[in-house]
């Protein structure tokens, strides 16, 4: 049986069906009076009638600005999953947060991409770690949900819960201390608040401008800047996405979990089972430093290095930045390295594109280069820095060599907690004044490519203007 609806529909349908036959077929010339066939009505002769008009084969400037602006908006906004806000945070400092990182997504994806691929390591170790202990069902999405702060540790010796990576609730739980939670995946996933339709959105128009791209490089139609820098942060967003796929969105809420014993006890035990005692009691973001430091980990502390006081605002932490970077596995570095310089080569294919002035042609080029070269460069300095710190030169230095070492050589392995404080020294010199210039120059040259994405809009190539003939792709005789 037709409903109301479905009659109204096809009563719509008749009459513009009508409406396309009353009138002559014409192409778009029509538009311009071209070849076109004219008839005038019968009630008005001053007014002209046509039929079905193709649709034109260019567009126009604010075609290619909304488009590319639109697609970098949907993208930097559904991708990012930013960590549990602390308990009385205003929708202000929450909205503020969401804008900043949207704005580090588009100055610098490569960044978010970082920090988004140094979580999913962190996850995956939990996993991985509290499988080994028979916890099986620990997924990495339990990863993920535990060092976004997800749960919080409530101990009768503090008044308010803090939260604790998934590295110390495996420590935390095999040492007793702790029941292991019995969250589920799904009470995981009801907690996030994954946007479906804008998920859809933001899939059509990474489709879309990247099948704009490949049909107009096929079709030998020119791509302008702007849209080889949109293509740029979409190519970075879907990596992001990807190591995020686990990650809960927009959790505002945390899973409240409550020790067996307080917080004194627990570092009491601790510190009579490591035989550092004071080490063990010395924390700067929550009781539980000693397991995991919560300090950022990349190749450079520049605060430190300044001497410049570190210690937070608040202790312990009522929630966890989204900007710790913890170190990477070398397979998940060599991915990420590898990623990054795809990401700043992507800028070296706009070489010999046609720009308003033959200064801003070489700009490019200069600033396209200091992207990839000093993306190549840092992971140079970041991994000879790391291997250096770790002691994988020297290691390497004796197997080629082969010299014994006499006993008075040989390395004292460093308890876990000395381990870990020494890990916090100052970084060398060479690491800040390698790794300095090198930023400045980036941040040099990704600030005219963005800049040269708008500006070269006011003089391009007629081809520019031009749609992609999709029909053609078709095979056909």
């Amino acid at each position: 049986m037709f409903s109301w609806y479905n009659v109204s529909l096809i009563i719509c349908l008749l009459f513009a069906g009508f409406q396309l036959a009353s009138g002559e077929v014409v192409d778009a010339d029509t538009l311009s009076g071209k070849n076109s066939t004219q008839v005038p009505e019968s009630n008005d002769g001053g007014h002209w009638i046509r039929g079905w008009v193709v649709q034109p084969s260019t567009r126009g400037t604010i075609d290619i600005l909304w488009t590319c602006l639109f697609t970098t908006f949907v993208c930097t906004y559904t991708i990012l999953c930013l960590n549990v806000p602390s308990a009385g945070e205003t929708w202000w400092n929450i909205f503020g947060r969401r804008i900043f990182w949207m704005g580090l997504a588009i100055a610098g994806p490569e960044f978010v991409l970082t920090y988004a691929s140094g979580q999913y390591g962190t996850a995956y170790a939990s996993k991985k770690h509290f499988h080994q202990e028979g916890y099986t069902k620990w997924t990495l999405r339990h990863g993920f949900f535990a060092d976004m702060g997800g749960f919080v540790l409530m101990a009768e010796d503090f008044k308010e819960p803090f939260p604790a990576t998934g590295k110390q609730l495996h420590w935390l739980i095999t040492q007793g201390y702790l029941d292991y939670p019995e969250t589920t995946t799904r009470e995981i996933e009801d907690k996030s608040k994954q946007d479906t339709v804008a998920k859809v959105i933001t899939c059509l128009q990474i489709g879309y401008i990247m099948l704009q791209c490949i049909g107009r490089t096929a079709q030998g139609i020119v791509i302008t800047t702007m849209e080889l820098s949109t293509l740029a942060i979409v190519v970075c967003s879907i990596l992001t996405s990807l190591c995020w796929l686990e990650k809960p969105l927009d959790v505002r809420e945390p899973i409240r979990l409550v020790l067996k014993k307080s917080v004194g006890e627990i570092l009491d035990e601790a510190a009579k089972l490591d035989g550092h005692g004071q080490e063990v009691k010395e924390w700067d973001h929550t009781p539980f430093d000693f397991i995991d430091d919560l300090g950022p980990s990349w190749a450079l502390n520049v605060q430190k290095f300044m001497r410049m006081e570190v210690s937070p605002f608040e202790r312990p932490l009522p929630r966890f930045g989204n900007d710790r970077l913890p170190n990477l596995a070398g397979w998940q570095e060599c991915i990420l390295c590898v990623a990054t310089l795809g990401y700043a080569a992507i800028h070296l294919v706009g070489w010999n594109y046609t720009f308003p002035t033959k200064t801003e042609k070489v700009l490019w080029r200069v600033s396209s280069m200091f992207l990839f070269a000093n993306t190549a460069a840092f992971w140079l300095f970041e991994t000879t820095a790391a291997w250096w710190r770790a002691g994988r030169w020297q290691r390497i230095y004796r197997a080629i060599v082969g010299k014994r070492r006499r006993k008075s050589d040989v390395e004292t392995p460093l308890p876990p907690i000395q381990r870990m404080k020494s890990s916090k020294n100052l970084p060398l010199p060479a690491e800040f004044w390698s790794i300095f210039p090198l930023a400045i120059t980036y941040a040099a040259a990704r600030g005219y490519l963005i800049m040269e994405a708008f500006i070269g809009l006011r003089a391009m190539e007629d081809s520019a203007f031009k749609n992609v003939d999709w029909t053609g792709f078709i095979p056909h005789v």
